[in-house]
């Protein structure tokens, strides 16, 4: 049913419109009634009376098992579906099944409910309303760090046990971010969320954006703790060791700097770091010239270990400039 009105000026500055006659019947408006209007994602407004606003539709999905599975499970959950049902015509393989349940143990309310011979169904119970993103952001935030402590001292003290540790950290990182992606694709796609979220669109970007440089440092640190039970490196020489140490303690010792200056809004904070990630350059090219009078094989080994922090710094940088444009803004109104 489509119904017109001509919106009025009323007292010189409030637009009115009536609401037709036959609806506030049977919704039970009349006067004094509380009606409750949501911006839709295309613009228009939905209007309902307060309490019979319609709940979040329950979204599921279809997917055929193959070489990709798990890319497409975690595809499906980062789009927002409630319900994922993988379908195997010919039966799961036991490499498939192992596939997907390592895939849904990376996500966050995301669990099993049924597994057949031929249809594994994945429900995820994860209310986007329920998650804070800037605490899950700041979570994320600390395993990295932790992780670049660690990864560290297990390749100082050439410990491959300590290193295991960190990679399966990794996983933990791994699942903030694909949380923090899903709850902030269900904000944009219905701004009710972001507003009980107390959340704006840009905030909702920078997270996101954030989040990913998070999970990419994540990678880096488990990459030089792989590097560990790959390569060798035993026999490297003090002042290498203690220089590498060096560039791992100014990632350290920004601490909270970068996550604080941009969910915190500090300026002197993002100034801070950029002259710590200006520190880790300069000492990055001392590092670098040292390496040369090291054995080949060794300078391929912490060139890669370097490269990972390097990223890492950068990445962590990067974080605390996402504010300024916010706080600029601020200063200018």
């Amino acid at each position: 049913m489509e119904v017109k009105r001509q919106v009025q000026l009323t007292g010189g500055s409030s637009f009115t419109v009536t609401l037709p006659k036959n609806w506030a019947k049977q919704q039970g408006v009349r006067e004094g009634t509380t009606l409750v209007m949501r911006v839709m994602e295309d613009g228009g407004l939905a209007i309902y009376p307060e309490g019979r606003e319609p709940k979040r539709e329950f979204k599921e999905i279809t997917i055929k098992t193959g070489p990709h599975v798990d890319r497409d499970v975690v595809g499906s959950y980062l789009y927002g579906y409630d319900l994922i049902r993988i379908l195997s015509f010919r039966g799961f393989t036991e490499e498939e099944i192992s596939s997907i349940k390592r895939s849904v143990r990376r996500l966050a309310g995301a669990e099993i409910v049924e597994e057949k011979p031929n249809v594994i169904e994945v429900q995820v119970m994860l209310d986007p309303e329920a998650v804070t993103p800037e605490k899950v952001l700041r979570r994320q935030y600390a395993l990295v760090q932790g992780m670049v402590d660690d990864v560290t001292g297990a390749v100082l003290k050439n410990d491959i046990s300590l290193g295991r540790a960190v990679i399966q950290r990794d996983e933990e990182v791994d699942r903030h971010y694909f949380t923090l992606v899903r709850v902030i694709r269900s904000a944009v796609r219905d701004p009710d969320i972001s507003r009980r979220l107390n959340l704006t669109p840009l905030n909702l970007l920078d997270i996101r954006v954030a989040a990913k440089f998070l999970e990419d440092s994540g990678d880096q640190a488990a990459s030089i703790a792989r590097g560990l039970s790959t390569y060798e490196t035993g026999g490297i020489g003090e002042g290498i060791m203690q220089q590498f140490s060096e560039l791992a303690g100014i990632i350290v010792r920004m601490g909270s700097k970068p996550i604080d200056a941009l969910l915190d809004e500090k300026p002197e904070l993002t100034l801070d770091t950029l002259s710590l990630r200006t520190e880790f350059i300069k000492k990055g090219e001392a590092f670098k010239q040292l390496l040369l009078q090291a054995p080949a094989k060794q300078q391929v080994v912490l060139m890669h270990y370097y490269a990972c922090l390097d990223r890492i710094c950068e990445n962590l940088a990067d974080i605390s400039e996402l504010g300024s444009p916010i706080i600029a803004q601020h200063k200018s109104t």
